[in-house]
């Protein structure tokens, strides 16, 4: 049976009447159904029908929909319900033969035999009531109601699905060592730290475990801006201001001056501003260094 035919006898059997088995239909209701061409439709129903999955009883001459009996079709309805239709032993639509269902007392044995064996198992669980169980981790859920409680305080309903409680389960098998104080502590100093990385708020409980140990040691707080001193208010942070500095400092301020005065043009061999401009310039230094 290719996939084509067993869609055409998919949907003839959901078509077929419960109470007998049958399908008034044709070749081309069928395409009309499944989108095909009447002779694509028509090739369906003869493959079926010669691999005795239906019979048909079509009308000579006639273009119409007839009786298809679906072999072995279960009865759900009616004066046959719970048995089978026999479409290959059927005579005629009038003439429909049925059988029980196969092999109905071997199934009905099977099914005292799976009750019977359900049966002991529970009388074996109730005799033994000390049998080996696989014991949740007692550390698991002060866990995680210290974890729904702060994150409840800031406002947010905690979101964990079974990956979190997954991922909760195989960090705690992975260390059995640890104590409930030392993780409940490192819960809270999670919850504590200002410092939004690794952890934002609001974070979920298998991104606590990836960074657990981070906050053994306390909760991670968030390190101030870095601001400019006033040097005013740290007078040994400037220099002395002495009078020699200064007139020193002034002294390198006319010396650049000096340097870097434009030359005048004057008529004589001599300028009297360049003149003066060089007595004050030696009248300073020679302060200076007295």
């Amino acid at each position: 049976m290719s996939h084509m035919d067993a869609i055409a006898f998919i949907y003839i059997t959901s078509q077929a009447d419960t109470r007998t088995g049958v399908w008034n239909g044709s070749a081309s209701a069928l395409a009309g159904e499944l989108s095909l061409s009447p002779r694509n439709a028509r090739r369906l129903v003869e493959r079926l029908s010669e691999g005795n999955y239906v019979r048909r009883f079509p009308v000579p001459g006639r273009h119409v929909c007839y009786p298809i009996l679906i072999n072995k079709f279960l009865v759900t309805d009616g004066e046959h319900k719970g048995e089978h239709l026999n479409a290959l032993e059927s005579t005629s639509p009038a003439d429909l033969r049925y059988v029980r269902s196969e092999q109905e007392c071997e199934q009905t044995g099977e099914h005292k035999g799976e009750h019977s064996a359900s049966q002991m198992r529970i009388e074996n669980r109730e005799k033994n009531p000390h049998r080996k169980k696989r014991d949740a981790d007692p550390r698991f859920k002060p866990i995680l109601d210290l974890y729904y409680e702060r994150t409840r305080k800031l406002g947010i309903e905690p979101g964990c699905d079974k990956s979190d409680f997954g991922k909760l389960r195989i960090w705690l098998s992975s260390n059995p060592n640890r104590t409930l104080e030392g993780i409940l502590a490192s819960v809270a100093n999670a919850f504590a730290s200002t410092d939004p990385y690794p952890l934002k708020p609001g974070f979920r409980l298998r991104e606590f475990l990836a960074h657990e140990s981070k906050y053994q040691r306390g909760p991670l707080l968030k390190s101030a801006p870095r601001t400019l001193h006033n040097q005013s208010l740290f007078p040994f942070l400037q220099p002395q201001r002495t009078k020699a500095n200064v007139e020193l400092q002034n002294t390198e301020l006319w010396g650049r001056k000096r340097h870097d005065r434009p030359p005048q043009i004057t008529d004589g061999p001599t300028s009297r501003t360049g003149i003066a401009w060089d007595l004050h310039c030696k009248s300073s230094v020679g302060t200076a260094r007295s």
